[in-house]
């Protein structure tokens, strides 16, 4: 039997091109964005005014309902009532995750003219067969993004982080919107929540305003007290 010793099998192999090529050398990796941000009032009004079809009304939907992208692309005519105004997700990988969401007027408007015109069972079919819906919107979405001069851009996901930052600076309770975004837990759905600086200069008001009526109160109450002290008559 032969053996090789360590040096032997250094040279050996160190004499051979063992690099061979990388078999996913120029695939792009999806990134997660370190940042999630929401969109501004005047972001939104740029965005929507430079966006196509059926990107327009794909994002609309996002942005009005808190629905992801993909469940927005799959949405089936068959899965929306008109008549009660809301749409059911029938995807998702857990019982949250499928639900049942109410449409604004904006979204019952953008999916009846779309069912009246349909020929697919999906609302958003794609372009290169109805019986497929449509699978990603992200060159019309960063096209948009660019011809509305927006910086920092977004990815289309941040609408969803928007829908859910706006519905708790409207009141929505953290229970609700859960359900709404379809998640198991509250925890899961802070990671959501982005308020805006106003609504956070806002929270610093009232907490002022809490504490000043509470030494107002205090001290109404000590002069009450005071009164009744000074005006006991004296047990001599």
């Amino acid at each position: 039997m032969l053996v090789c010793g360590g040096d032997f099998l250094l040279q050996f192999f160190g004499e051979l091109d063992v690099r061979g090529t990388n078999p996913i050398k120029g695939v792009e990796f999806y990134r997660e964005p370190k940042h999630t941000r929401t969109m501004s009032l005047q972001e939104e009004i740029a965005y929507f005014a430079a966006a196509s079809q059926p990107l327009k009304d794909i994002a609309r939907i996002i942005l009005e309902t808190g629905m992801r992208p993909d469940e927005v692309f799959r949405i089936e005519f068959a899965n929306v009532d008109f008549e009660h105004r809301s749409i059911f997700n029938a995807f998702g990988k857990t019982a949250a995750a499928r639900r049942s969401l109410t449409m604004t007027d904006e979204v019952y408007a953008i999916l009846k003219k779309r069912a009246i015109s349909a020929k697919s069972r999906y609302a958003f079919p794609s372009p290169e067969t109805a019986e497929r819906p449509i699978g990603r919107v992200h060159k019309a979405h960063y096209g948009a993004v660019k011809r509305a001069r927006i910086k920092p851009r977004f990815v289309l996901y941040d609408l969803r982080h928007t829908y859910a930052s706006r519905a708790v600076m409207a009141g929505v309770d953290l229970p609700t919107l859960a359900a709404l975004l379809g998640h198991t837990s509250i925890q899961m759905t802070m990671r959501y929540v982005h308020p805006a600086e106003e609504h956070k200069k806002e929270a610093a008001r009232k907490l002022e305003n809490y504490k000043a009526a509470e030494v107002l109160k205090l001290a109404e109450k000590s002069q009450r007290v005071t009164t009744i002290f000074t005006t006991m008559p004296r047990v001599n």
